[in-house]
């Protein structure tokens, strides 16, 4: 477990560093050429600094024991820190979208496109290498999750600036070339108003972490399978399984209700199922709170 912790820590900060000359790449070059697109992926990549910063700390934090305060872990952080980061992000789409209508509305603006295409070229590959870097890792965390979403993002937002900008530069010379001031605005409405998409949509899978909803169907079907075949094999009369994902951990709470038929006898015979149930889903590269009840009445399990 602290192997992943390094290695989690260490693809921070590799997100982090990226994402520091990304800003400051994207930021002065947008301002120098008057390209809001190109301001507005440096923009995208200067919130990447503060998020990942945040994630890194986060990632800290939660690896800091402290039983008495969080008796069941900091976990619930992770879920939290991805809202967080996808609510800047989905302000900082709508605010380019607003600013983009404004641009189309006042007759466009004017941008140096030669540059705008060299900064789109360097900074898609960039982003690539990154992204994919990312996704090669073993390590299921959220949060590097999350970094790799955020540069995925950035990824297509550098690939439409790079498209955008080569029809602009085709345009200028034909009778079209008019049409050339409303190119930078209208990439940033499309790119903005496509990412929109995502953060509405992670932050709807780490709000279900945070209230302690089912995980996916998947983990629940792994479980089930392993619950359903332990009950047959020691004759148990019924069960009930209940889970929770809470960043990296799975709460599962297992009761089995037992009769004059069950094959489970003392305490020794319980722990072995506990043993079995952890073995035979080991797989799952989650830390598990695993909680396994006995019991002949079945008020003690019904909730």
């Amino acid at each position: 477990m602290h192997s992943d912790y390094a290695l989690e820590k260490k693809l921070l900060k590799i997100s982090v560093y990226g994402a520091v000359m990304f800003a400051v790449t994207g930021v002065v070059w947008g301002y120098l050429i008057s390209s809001q697109m190109v301001m507005f992926d440096g923009l995208y990549s200067l919130i990447s600094v503060m998020l990942s910063l945040m994630s890194l700390f986060a990632a800290q934090f939660i690896q800091k024991r402290d039983t008495k305060k969080f008796p069941f872990g900091k976990e619930v952080l992770e879920p939290l820190v991805i809202i967080i980061k996808y609510a800047v992000i989905l302000i900082l789409c709508l605010v380019a979208v607003v600013s983009a209508l404004e641009a189309l509305v006042s007759g466009g603006r004017e941008t140096n496109i030669g540059s705008a295409l060299l900064y789109s070229i360097l900074s898609t590959v960039a982003c690539w290498g990154v992204f994919v870097y990312l996704k090669k890792q073993k390590q299921g965390s959220g949060l590097i999750q999350a970094e790799a979403n955020q540069w995925r993002m950035d990824m297509v937002l550098s690939a439409a600036v790079l498209v955008g900008f080569f029809i602009a530069a085709l345009l200028s010379y034909t009778r079209f070339t008019f049409l050339t001031p409303y190119i930078d605005p209208l990439m940033v409405l499309l790119s903005a108003g496509f990412f929109l998409k995502v953060p509405i949509v992670e932050i709807a899978k780490a709000s279900k972490e945070v209230l302690e909803m089912a995980p996916d169907q998947l983990i629940q079907k792994k479980f089930k399978s392993v619950i359903d075949s332990i009950q047959a094999q020691y004759q148990i009369e019924d069960s009930m399984l209940r889970m929770s994902k809470v960043g990296g951990k799975l709460f599962i709470e297992v009761d089995f209700i037992l009769n004059e038929q069950s094959k489970v006898k003392t305490v020794a015979e319980q722990d072995l199922i506990r043993e079995e149930i952890n073995k035979r889903t080991k797989d799952l590269r989650y830390k598990k709170w695993l909680t396994v009840s006995f019991t002949n009445d079945r008020k003690w399990v019904n909730g």
